[in-house]
């Protein structure tokens, strides 16, 4: 069976069709999509910027900073010996000794200072913790003391006195004098034929 050419074209303008109505449409949505979400984005990145930091957070940020600046030193460092090395050959590579002494030894610097700083901070939260330790061991000391016997407080609305007033019960109690059938095993037989007979 052979197709004809019209059905090609028809179908090319189908296609042209859904192309144009559907993927056009989508395509532009998701543009929007993303650039709504990046204004969501940095609108949150901005308040967490206003935001103080935690103990914990900063510790973190300054762990953080002190492994990267290590590890800057240390390629700093193995830059410097190899541009050393290269520097014997040839001349020009005492510009990228003297480049790398200089990264690697700021990098030891910042490196210093930002476990110099978490040592503080880390000095900081131990401090509060202990603090929080004490003054519980504290009251529950205080608590220990006293065995003398407290009433649970009420909720407010059952602790008030109604002195005086009577009050009706919501419901009232309904007794059932009628006790179920007992079924004899015939009647119960009977009753399971008839649902086996369905």
């Amino acid at each position: 069976m052979e197709t004809s050419v019209g059905l090609g074209g028809i179908t090319l303008v189908v296609v042209a069709i859904v192309w144009l109505f559907v993927f056009v449409p989508g395509y532009a949505r998701r543009s929007h999509i993303r650039e709504t979400t990046s204004l969501v984005a940095s609108s949150h990145r901005a308040e967490k910027r206003l935001l103080p930091q935690t103990n914990d957070e900063k510790l973190r940020r300054l762990i953080t900073t002190q492994r990267t600046f290590s590890i800057v030193f240390a390629l700093a460092t193995l830059s410097a010996v190899a541009s050393a090395a290269a520097a014997m050959a040839q001349n020009s590579w005492w510009f990228a000794f003297g480049l790398a002494v200089a990264v690697s030894l700021a990098s030891f610097l910042i490196q210093r200072a930002a476990g110099k700083q978490a040592a503080r901070t880390v000095q900081k939260i131990v401090r509060v913790r202990q603090n929080v330790r004490t003054q519980a061991s504290k009251n529950q000391a205080a608590s220990l003391k006293n065995r003398d016997w407290t009433p649970n407080p009420m909720p407010s609305p059952m602790s008030q006195n109604h002195s005086g007033e009577l009050i009706l019960p919501d419901a009232e109690v309904i007794s059932i004098i009628q006790t179920k059938p007992v079924l004899a095993k015939q009647e119960i037989d009977q009753i399971l034929a008839r649902r086996r007979a369905i």
